[in-house]
């Protein structure tokens, strides 16, 4: 039985741990600009000597100036939020669309404060809930995978998350698009690598490109990362909302058809380790909550595919009420959703439901 795991069009049939080169960023084709990196660095710099909450009130404004000038540049998030939260008329969705931009530049601003801010300081900001089920997950001993979307500020949030759930001696990592220009995502890696967490890339650029060698060592790169961080304990952070290699099945999410990549599902099921799904959510007074859900265990059957889609459609299940409820907190700019598509399989009970273990 062959998996189709991140970007598998592109991998070959070899087996897992030949797979790939040595992990590292890829040089594009063109020249790298400099001047968003140097912005980049001068709000870091500015942003040294300014407290959090004086940061953080310079994003009200900021947000009703950027969505009043650059309308065109919130289309495709405005897209998203209409089929999140359709009953919102156009005033209404209006509002929480400012909502949403003032909370993308506080995620920023957490970014652009992380590097020299204390870990202690953002775990006295963060509060864990039904964080047992992080046990339950790490007592199965292959590893967690934690499936979350582009939600709340998870970067900050993430940052807590290695030092209260103790993966300091086996890893935490989070897998990331590999932006430009590289050095603007350098700096990103150097930025989650002073808090602990480790980055692994994914060439988004080459599936732009369509160069599908360049995919294809990418994504065997970070197969075998992820491979090797699991086996020996530790976790691996996913986003499950942003199809970035291209390679998502359509499944339905918030009644509509979606692109959603199975690699969370499709690793957890060669591995056996547990999936956890995590909402990292920002609360009305600027900390953060970590609301954790039941583990799933991904089991195969007669039909492996079936059971994989299965599993990514319980994921989604469990998060799209979180999804609904904190709507001005999703950051996915690119539209995501197409025509609508309804979800006929009924929500698994127990262990009655092939390809899902409950816990």
């Amino acid at each position: 039985m062959r998996l189709a795991l991140p970007g598998a069009q592109y991998l070959g049939s070899r087996p897992l741990p030949r797979l790939g080169r040595r992990l590292g960023r890829v040089r594009p084709s063109e020249p790298d600009p400099v001047l968003p990196y140097l912005g980049l660095r001068l709000a870091e710099l500015s942003l040294r000597t300014v407290d959090r909450r004086t940061a953080y009130r310079l994003a009200g404004p900021l947000a009703a100036a950027l969505t009043l000038a650059w309308p065109g540049h919130w289309r495709g998030l405005r897209s998203n939020l209409e089929v999140v939260r359709p009953d919102l008329d156009r005033r209404a969705m209006r509002r929480l669309l400012r909502r949403n931009v003032r909370n993308f530049l506080k995620a920023w601003i957490d970014v652009l404060q992380m590097a020299h801010r204390p870990l202690e300081d953002w775990r006295r900001l963060l509060t864990l809930e039904d964080a047992d089920y992080l046990q339950e997950a790490r007592r199965r001993g292959q590893g967690v995978i934690i499936v979350s979307l582009h939600l709340g500020s998870w970067e900050a949030a993430i940052a807590a998350l290695r030092d209260q759930f103790t993966f300091t001696d086996r890893g935490l990592a989070l897998l990331a698009e590999q932006v430009r220009p590289l050095r603007c995502f350098d700096w990103l890696v150097r930025t989650r690598s002073k808090v602990g967490c480790q980055v692994i890339p994914l060439n988004v650029e080459a599936v732009r490109r369509g160069d599908q060698e360049a995919v294809r060592r990418s994504g065997a790169a970070a197969v075998r990362q992820i491979y090797r961080l699991l086996g020996s304990g530790g976790a691996v952070v996913i986003a499950i909302d942003r199809d970035l290699l291209g390679t998502g099945q359509p499944l339905p999410f918030c009644g509509r058809r979606a692109s959603i990549p199975m690699g969370a599902v499709e690793i957890a099921a060669r591995t056996g380790a547990a999936i956890l799904p995590v909402c990292l959510l920002r609360r009305p007074d600027d900390t953060y909550l970590a609301r954790a859900f039941a583990p799933i265990q991904i089991r195969l059957g007669d039909d492996p595919q079936q059971d994989l889609r299965r599993g990514a459609r319980q994921l989604l299940r469990v998060l799209e009420p979180e999804l609904r409820e904190h709507a001005d907190q999703w950051h996915v700019l690119n539209p995501l959703f197409g025509e609508p598509m309804a979800d006929l399989e009924p929500p698994p009970v127990g262990e009655a439901l092939t390809g899902i273990a409950a816990p």
